[in-house]
């Protein structure tokens, strides 16, 4: 079952069994709907010995279970089709960096290398993986890495190393959905309004993990994988090509694999503009989207040069570092088939031979508003 299907169930029983259950019935009733099995003797005894004796309140008890490690292997739904290690011998550039060049801030920002491919031997950075841990939505073992698990760590891992992660930031998702980093955020910067067209008849509200679900305007904490500060977030209607802010508003904008569904070239364009509107100079802005390994047309996914052309020079923001497009060899000669492997793992190159045979994978962009000499 789907992190968000049980979610959902937990979600619509969750006040009633606080109000209405002595301990026992209380305790059975979170093992079913959590953990999806009836209570071993000896582990109901002692949560009933803890909630007795003032130890954990029913609130804190629900959260432990969540927080177990029978709960988080639920999650390790994914199908392994090979070693990890096979994709970590060998890399190989797909493309040159030179074009992007000309758009990349001076001095480049120093550090890790941020901006680029997903990339496996993350994985094997402790400081990264232990973020990847905290958000708890994705597997974090390293025989189940996959594209979505780099895209939510490398966008933290990129603003924490730039200095956004404080109680000062205030952020921007633009076709936010509900995913986890939006919650994650909420619990790790000054605030995050959530934006999408949140549209009951469309296939984001209805398919595709429900990512535009229009509930989520009035009950936020639905979709969420863990505990976060309500007060710290906010989901509002809006068109990611027409953001209804002032110019300069937002210390972090950020748009995870989502640019690409806005309606074409021209509409990522616009949207990008619009984020280099309302982004404070001395700001960031994350972008994932979809990078196109082998040069076939697709009608939402960029190549190389879609990308410089509709996503780099619009936004009038300049990249942080000169992007580095380096893959695994193993991954580009055995991507996932779209129609038959998309849940499998580890991830890293999709191949969809119902559209052009495209092979793709997630490129994350670091971008910086300059502040203009003599401004501080």
């Amino acid at each position: 079952m789907a992190i968000a299907d049980i979610f959902q169930r937990i979600r619509r029983k969750f006040e009633r069994i606080l109000r209405v259950y002595n301990d026992r019935r209380f305790l059975a009733q979170l093992y079913r709907l959590i953990l999806e099995r009836e209570p071993d003797w000896e582990g109901l005894e002692n949560h009933l010995k803890m909630l007795a004796n003032g130890l954990v309140t029913r609130p804190e008890i629900i959260k432990n279970f969540f927080y177990s490690d029978e709960y988080q292997n639920k999650l390790k739904t994914v199908g392994v089709k090979y070693d990890y290690n096979l994709l970590l011998s060998k890399f190989k550039t797909v493309c040159s960096s030179e074009p992007f060049k000309p758009f990349v801030q001076k001095p480049e920002a120093s550090g890790p290398r941020l901006c680029g491919l997903a990339d496996p031997r993350l994985w094997l950075d402790d400081e990264w993986s232990a973020l990847l841990k905290t958000m708890r939505a994705v597997p974090h073992e390293i025989q189940l890495m996959s594209r979505k698990g780099f895209e939510w760590t490398h966008a933290v891992y990129g603003l924490k190393r730039l200095g956004f992660l404080n109680g000062r930031t205030r952020c921007l998702g633009v076709g936010a959905g509900h995913e986890a980093l939006v919650y994650w955020l909420a619990n790790n910067t000054g605030g995050v309004v959530a934006t999408d067209l949140y549209e009951a008849e469309s296939d984001w509200a209805n398919k595709a993990g429900r990512e535009g679900d229009p509930s989520i305007l009035s009950d936020p904490k639905r979709y969420a994988p863990f505990p976060y500060k309500e007060d710290n977030l906010r989901f509002l209607r809006m068109d990611g090509r027409d953001l209804k802010f002032g110019d300069e508003e937002f210390d972090v904008i950020f748009s995870i694999s989502s640019i690409e569904h806005f309606g074409g070239r021209a509409a990522t364009a616009q949207s990008m503009r619009e984020i280099g509107r309302v982004l404070k100079k001395g700001g960031c802005a994350v972008i994932v989207t979809e990078l196109v390994l082998n040069g076939k047309p697709h009608p939402e996914f960029f190549t190389p040069e879609d990308l410089l052309e509709f996503v780099v020079k619009p936004s009038g923001l300049r990249l942080a570092q000169t992007p580095v497009f380096e893959m695994p060899a193993y991954a580009i000669e055995n991507p996932m088939e779209m129609s038959t492997e998309a849940s499998l793992a580890p991830q890293f190159v999709l191949n969809d031979r119902r559209v052009n045979d495209v092979m793709w994978t997630s490129v994350i962009l670091f971008f910086s508003k300059e502040i203009p000499i003599g401004v501080k």
